[in-house]
């Protein structure tokens, strides 16, 4: 019987941690649509995003992951450059491939590239997850630029492949490391669809959900100034935490000057199991992002037929043709227009965008294509087949 090639994931977080959203959900789908075809360990830190409380897991020992995987996860004491160097020694063979997610981790980025620099004894893929995006190197962009800069300087991304999930994010990489660099693209897995589960909406209130940060990457005082000029009563949800104090306040004032017909609900976060549900309660999903790399909550909303109203600098293109929503100009006199059209929809009408979404869903889950990317990125080729 011959073994299933291996591949060592890298990462800050990794489930029951929920709240970094989509680099969490993209490995989730990853293990759970290719755990026959890969033998994966994933090492991980022991904390949620922007929390100091350790997740209800052992550390330091692997352990079992739904049948589909191995993972370790790491406690603050363990978050050494000699720890990360002799756990990579001791577990990484030369067929392995070791595959690092994102490029800003001290512990889960610059340590097992630089641990791959000197061992040479393993392919290295890493994922950029949308980080070289020009919305998100905004972020905090003189120590960013100041390391990407240390960082050509020393060649610490010689010789690596890297994984664009879709031509976007090609290029955005190709900006910052140069036209040389190997890229391989593999788009971002959603989770399976399930079939569509028709429920009656309440006709009078239109009930939106917006699901991200409180960020200003995010956007989402767009989102309330298009609110503010609509016409017809709306309940609003956004669920997304928050690290930016100074953006919050201006987020919650804004909500107070909004006109008594528009309700809004704040949560910080939902587990993702419990997403499937507060999806149900809503009319439509709305994203007023600035950009994204494949925008998880997106599917997730599609999958669950709700026609999406986002940004236009998302992957996610053809909805409008599609019956499915639009993406629209990030523009607040767009957004609301486009809500209140959908509020003159008859019931009907909505029963169909709802389908035309979940059937959305179906068209973009193809687990085969998915497969011959990976193969590719992984290189399973290169192993031998006897």
């Amino acid at each position: 019987m011959t073994e299933k090639p291996g591949v060592v994931i890298v990462c800050d977080w990794f489930d029951p941690a929920f709240r970094a959203g989509g680099p969490v959900r993209s490995l989730v789908n990853l293990v759970s649509l290719f755990h026959t075809d890969y033998n994966f360990r994933i090492v991980c830190g022991n904390r949620d995003y922007g929390s100091d409380e350790p997740l209800p897991v052992e550390t330091g020992k692997w352990l079992d992951w739904q049948g589909k995987a191995r993972v370790m996860y790491l406690n603050a004491a363990d978050l050494k450059r000699s720890r990360m160097f002799n756990l990579l020694d001791e577990h990484v063979t030369e067929k392995d491939v070791l595959y690092v997610q994102g490029i800003f981790s001290l512990y889960f980025s610059i340590y097992p590239i630089l641990w791959w620099h000197r061992s040479k004894h393993s392919k290295l893929v890493v994922a950029p997850r949308g980080m070289l995006h020009s919305t998100a190197r905004s972020v905090k962009p003189l120590k960013k630029k100041i390391f990407l800069t240390l960082a050509r300087v020393f060649g610490w991304f010689n010789n690596i492949d890297w994984q664009s999930t879709q031509p976007d994010e090609t290029a955005e990489i190709q900006t910052v490391m140069g036209k040389k660099a190997r890229i391989f693209e593999a788009a971002n897995i959603p989770a399976p669809i399930m079939p569509l589960e028709p429920v009656l909406k309440n006709q009078g209130v239109l009930k939106i959900i917006s699901v991200g940060r409180i960020s200003d990457e995010k956007d989402p005082l767009l989102l309330l100034k298009a609110l503010g000029r609509i016409t017809v009563p709306a309940e609003v949800t956004f669920i997304g935490d928050y690290a930016d104090e100074a953006y919050f306040n201006t987020f919650s004032t804004a909500i107070k000057q909004l006109p008594q017909t528009i309700a809004v609900n704040h949560i910080l976060s939902v587990p993702h199991g419990s997403m499937a549900e507060y999806y149900k309660q809503y009319d439509v999903f709305v994203s007023c992002s600035k950009g994204e790399n494949f925008g998880h909550a997106i599917a997730e909303a599609l999958a669950c037929g709700l026609p999406c109203y986002i940004g236009e600098n998302t992957p996610w293109k053809g909805l409008q043709h599609e019956n499915a929503g639009a993406e629209l100009a990030l523009d607040s006199n767009v957004f609301a227009a486009a809500l209140e059209a959908y509020c003159k929809l008859s019931a009907e009408g909505k029963a169909e965008m709802s389908r035309a979404a979940h059937n959305f869903a179906l068209q973009t889950f193809q687990p085969d294509m998915y497969r011959k990317q990976y193969n590719s990125l992984f290189h399973m080729e290169d192993f031998d087949d006897e």
